[in-house]
């Protein structure tokens, strides 16, 4: 077993490591490709009889790893003591093996799912408005403080929330789409880390008082049908298992258990 840092020359290795699986990760391969295995994504792999048979993969203050095979990741061990890391992620039966070799403050699980195809058509003729202007973010940061879920996280001024999304929209292919209902902003959800074939879902959540409507659906729908139609694959990790009921009944395929160790 050979242990070696790759570089864009080894890129044919790793898809042929992930085989019929590249639809399911190619968020992460994605950011391998645009970072051309530098910087910020610095890739490791073991190979076997010249054939790569895993990769450790550390991405910004992330590591994550992936075989085909159940394999002993103590090759890795020298390796976790030198990169810089605040949590491990990956499918939870392969991260799992890592809990061994580092001081882990939390453990959790979640799901990993991607919409290779949509099951159920959208059935509101309202179209789906992309935001564009810092007015609109004012709407969604409105959208957002109606709920429970997003509060915490929000700043206190809307004039700062306006100010780092309206920036964040402006320099990322990221955006955010929204269903609008007579004039208000009723449903929203977004991308992040947007690239060539992936699109990470983010932040959908509807008005409490347009609830049980199906306005969220419909949002969902509509983005996966614009990422889709430009070739890229949307992406969604959850642990609601209401949300997980939507997700499946538009048409998700769920790849695998998720798991996060934060250290």
């Amino acid at each position: 077993m050979q242990l070696k840092k790759l570089t864009a020359a080894n890129h044919q290795d790793v898809i042929k490591l992930f085989g019929e699986d590249v639809v399911h990760y190619h968020f992460l391969i994605d950011g391998m490709k645009k970072n051309n295995y530098e910087g910020n994504f610095k890739i490791f792999g073991e190979y076997q009889d010249n054939l790569l048979v895993s990769i450790l993969i550390n991405n910004y203050n992330n590591i994550s790893y992936f075989s085909q095979w159940d394999r002993d990741i103590s090759i890795y061990k020298e390796l976790l003591r030198d990169l810089d890391y605040t949590k491990l992620s990956g499918p939870s039966s392969l991260m799992k093996k890592f809990l061994p070799y580092v001081d882990a403050k939390a453990d959790t699980l979640s799901y990993l799912g991607v919409v290779k195809n949509i099951s159920t058509p959208r059935k509101l003729k309202n179209p789906l408005k992309v935001i564009q202007t810092e007015d609109e973010i004012g709407m969604q940061y409105d959208l957002l403080l109606s709920t429970n879920e997003f509060t915490q996280s929000l700043p206190k001024e809307k004039e700062d929330y306006v100010q780092i999304e309206y920036k964040r929209l402006k320099e990322s292919s990221d955006r955010t789409v929204y269903l609008d209902i007579n004039g208000e902003m009723v449903s929203s959800c977004a991308t992040i880390a947007e690239d060539i074939n992936s699109a990470i879902i983010i932040g959908v959540v509807t008005n409490p008082h347009f609830r049980n409507k199906g306005y969220g659906t419909e949002v969902l729908i509509g983005l996966f049908q614009m990422l889709l139609e430009e070739g890229k694959y949307p992406y969604l990790f959850y642990n609601n298992p209401a949300a997980r009921s939507v997700y499946k009944k538009i048409g998700m395929t769920e790849v695998c258990e998720w798991r996060v160790i934060n250290l």
